[in-house]
């Protein structure tokens, strides 16, 4: 009986495993007499071979310790071998036979350490050896690359025939125990080694030079191994659905290199999508994978960076390079181009450098069967790549299934499977925690945020589980309440680096449009945003919608850093995904906003120093900012303010004059519960006022707001007396009443000569109007549900400008006209059975 085995002393010498090593795929009889398939394939074995034992180390027991400083060596450069007395290799109580000969069936290079012993000690080197060289002839090009290392016997005595009778004679001994020994298998790689060039360790020869000698060989032939943490990606919607756009390309014949674009808004996982797909494909192109983000590393780094993981350039010489000419050079002459690659570049803009750097990335010529990843914040960006990424070829980035939200708030919440145990069995908490990061986007859908999850996930991980402390720390918990909001969340601080880079300007249009915009129902039904951005902005609408198509169409560049036309500073909002605009034109209804970025413009504009703020949204009481003063007469930059529930509490002891360069206001909550009636004359240059909720009988004088723009009051149903509407108010073009049930008159509305909106739809007990005439340039008005006022209207034919009229009236009521002028009416909307008389004629003529 032969000497036990190094393998653990578990083999058997009385027992065969009738393990096939020419086909692993096949059934394998191990010890115990049961049967398995290959592990790689298996779901019921405990242990999956890692992907990175790419190297399989091959010795007898006597050599032991030279093959373990020559795997600590290898895993000191970033390859991990199969060796067997690591536990990661071999783990206690698996089938060891197995494992072996799969680790040999997925490895590139073996490394057979040659001596006496190797030969006649144990069956298992030589075993070993004849699966390496099976798989070697199975794929000359591209299957296991063996290195013969002649150790502690010389390449003489290994050619000696009276070496190789002692060995087959050994052998043969062998083969009367186990049916698995072919001996003329057996000689034939013994032939083989013989025509390997091979590693000679010398007689007297420093071992340590042997061993640097084995790793520079292995170097060239194992690419280093490339591993992020993805224990907490959800793999299937993740990662399936790019995978799955790279075989869709790969079946187009048209193209060697697949290109994939990836976008979404920062924070939804990208980044680890990425690296999970370099783990996943690190096997498939044999260890060719190479992760690459824009903005953290310089293209020197960059190309350094492909060197190192696509080629098998000495890194002694990447150590030298500090030239991004000598870099690129070497890459495109070091390119193997019989071996694809997958690259992914990561984090692309529109600035300039990274369009430069990333299309020549994308030119340098890998081998076909390639696939390169893209990805970017916004399809705009990925589509500045011209030529080089089609947009067929991008896809939004996939959303999490809620199972995977659950897996992923789990990970971050607990350091361990057994810590989070406990927390499974009120899975009704977990799913108040996971919903909580569940947000509407700007098209209107909702999604699991990743980076949401994984900050509630830490906060309630650093409180350590507890039932009782979990729920009322959801109860006091907001996700943008002051314990997690500011320029410090870790939310937020993803998305601060799209809105450092955007212009003052254009900072400024993304504020209105998240914080600062009227609601939609302050117009009419059919309301136009271009409107209102035009009236506080102080643009033409026409040329607005020019610049959104232009720069929406792809046929205008713009730089953020000088942009002040509105319609660029849109259309460029829209292509890099902080707002959603569905499609530019004539009227603009709606402008999607995520509530991530809805949130993040929150807390921009809470509060802090007056001296340079440009905006105030306050939600909550703040005392300090009526106790503040500013050095001249007013706080010159402040240009936005809004209070809204108790942040109106702030207004007591606000002194308004201060704050007159202010030009949009909104007050929405009960203004009924202030101390004093709010006096807005100091807002000199107010042009857009909002007032919602107000439970007051009364509005704020509007008398002195010369610059006055947009009033907006829909909805305050207490009110029944409006003050300060009156012929100084010359720049007044759209007034909102809608909804104010208990108004009775509208004194002065009469001498407001601009207006060209007036909405008093369902102000149910107005009862009449003074004479419209002098409203020469009103062009929609709405008195939907207006019983009482209808019945004593006598006419509105004095309004020759009229363009649009919304009207009901449960009597038939027809209005005189005259024939004499020309009017411009374009709608009526009105029920069945309203008489329209001489407006439907004139429609006729239109």
């Amino acid at each position: 009986m032969e000497p036990s085995s190094k393998r653990l002393n578990l083999e058997r010498a009385n027992n065969s495993e009738s393990i096939n090593v020419g086909d692993f795929s096949k059934t394998v009889e191990t010890d115990d007499g049961m049967s398995s398939t290959d592990s790689c394939r298996n779901p019921k074995c405990n242990h999956v071979l890692e992907h990175k034992h790419k190297i399989f180390l091959s010795h007898s027991g006597a050599q032991k310790d030279f093959v373990e400083q020559l795997c600590i060596d290898l895993e000191g450069c970033d390859r991990y071998p199969f060796f067997d007395k690591r536990q990661c290799s071999l783990p206690i109580v698996e089938e060891f036979p197995k494992r072996i000969f799969d680790a040999i069936r997925q490895c590139q290079v073996g490394v057979v350490i040659l001596s006496e012993d190797f030969f006649m000690k144990t069956k298992w080197p030589m075993l070993e050896l004849v699966a390496m060289v099976k798989e070697m002839n199975m794929d000359r090009e591209f299957g296991c690359k063996i290195i013969p290392v002649f150790y502690s016997i010389s390449l003489e005595e290994y050619c000696d025939p009276k070496s190789h009778g002692r060995w087959i004679k050994q052998w043969e001994t062998w083969a009367k125990y186990d049916k698995r020994i072919n001996i003329e298998e057996w000689k034939n790689a013994l032939r083989v080694l013989r025509r390997i060039n091979s590693v000679i360790k010398n007689q007297g020869r420093n071992e340590v030079k042997c061993r640097k000698e084995i790793v520079e060989a292995i170097s060239h032939l194992v690419l280093p191994e490339i591993r992020w943490d993805d224990s907490h990606v959800g793999r299937l919607s993740l990662c399936k659905v790019i995978t799955q756009k790279n075989y869709e390309k790969q079946h187009d014949s048209k193209a060697d290199v697949r290109v994939v674009g990836l976008y979404g808004m920062g924070g939804i996982g990208k980044t680890t999508a990425c690296k999970a797909l370099c783990n996943d494909l690190v096997i498939q192109f044999k260890g060719r994978v190479c992760y690459i983000e824009f903005g953290s590393m310089s293209k020197v780094e960059s190309l350094k960076e492909m060197l190192r993981r696509l080629t098998k350039t000495n890194h002694d010489i990447l150590g030298q390079l500090n030239d991004e000419g000598q870099c690129l050079d070497l890459l495109k002459r070091h390119i193997d181009q019989e071996r694809p690659v997958f690259l992914c570049l990561d984090n692309i803009s529109d600035k300039p450098e990274f369009i430069r750097h990333a299309t020549t990335y994308l030119k340098l010529g890998f081998a076909k069967g390639s696939v390169i990843l893209v990805t970017a914040r916004s399809l705009g960006e990925l589509m500045c790549l011209n030529s080089n990424l089609h947009q067929s070829n991008c896809i939004i980035m996939p959303e999490l299934e809620e199972s995977e939200a659950r897996t992923l708030f789990l990970n971050h919440a607990f350091s361990n499977k057994h810590a989070a145990a406990e927390v499974n069995n009120r899975p009704d908490l977990i799913s108040s925690c996971v919903q909580r990061c569940y947000y509407l986007k700007g098209d209107g859908t909702f999604h699991y945020h990743p980076l949401a999850l994984q900050v509630l996930g830490e906060l309630l991980g650093c409180v350590g589980y507890d039932s009782r402390l979990w729920e009322e720390h959801l109860q006091k918990i907001d996700m943008f309440s002051a314990e997690l909001s500011g320029n410090d969340h870790p939310v937020f601080s993803i998305l601060r680096t799209s809105y450092d880079s955007l212009s003052p300007e254009v900072q400024m249009l993304f504020m209105d449009i998240t914080l600062f915009v009227p609601s939609p129902d302050c117009y009419n039904v059919d309301w136009n945003l271009y409107d209102w951005l035009c009236m506080v902005h102080g643009l033409r609408v026409d040329e607005i919608i020019r610049q959104c198509t232009v720069q929406s169409a792809g046929t205008a560049n713009m730089n953020c850093d000088n942009c002040y036309d509105l319609g660029l500073q849109l259309a460029y909002l829209n292509k890099n995904s902080l707002v959603d605009i569905s499609e530019f034109g004539g009227r603009l209804s709606r402008i999607g906003v995520h509530d991530l970025w809805r949130e993040f413009s929150v807390a921009e504009a809470k509060v802090g120093k007056l001296r340079d703020q440009r905006w105030v949204y306050l939600a909550k009481a703040c005392p300090e900012l009526g106790e503040n003063s500013p050095s001249g007469r007013c706080w010159e930059n402040l240009k936005r303010m809004c209070f809204i529930n108790d942040g109106l509490m702030s207004l007591d002891e606000l002194n308004l004059d201060f704050f007159c360069n202010v030009t949009v206001l909104k007050l929405d909550g009960e203004l009924s519960l202030l101390d004093r009636a709010i006096d807005l004359g100091g807002l000199k240059n107010l042009k857009s006022l909002e007032v919602k909720n107000s439970c007051n009988r009364k509005l704020p004088d509007l008398s002195k707001l010369t610059s006055l723009r947009v009033a907006c009051f829909r909805g305050n149903d207490k009110v029944d007396t409006i003050t300060g509407l009156n012929s100084k108010l010359t720049n007044l073009r759209i007034l909102n009443l809608a909804g104010c049930r208990s108004l009775r008159s509208v004194p002065g509305v009469n001498e407001l000569i601009a207006l060209e909106e007036l909405n008093l739809s369902g102000c149910d007990r107005l009862e009449k109007l003074p004479s419209l005439g002098k409203l020469v340039n009103l062009r929609r008005l709405d008195i939907f549900n207006c019983d009482s006022m209808i019945r004593h209207l006598k006419t509105i034919d004095d309004l020759i400008y009229l363009e649009e009229v919304r009207a009901e009236y449960k009597k038939r009521k027809r209005f005189r006209h005259s024939h004499g002028r020309r009017r411009t009416l374009t709608t009526l909307v009105a029920p069945d059975g309203f008489s329209t008389g001489g407006f439907q004629r004139h429609l006729q003529y239109m």
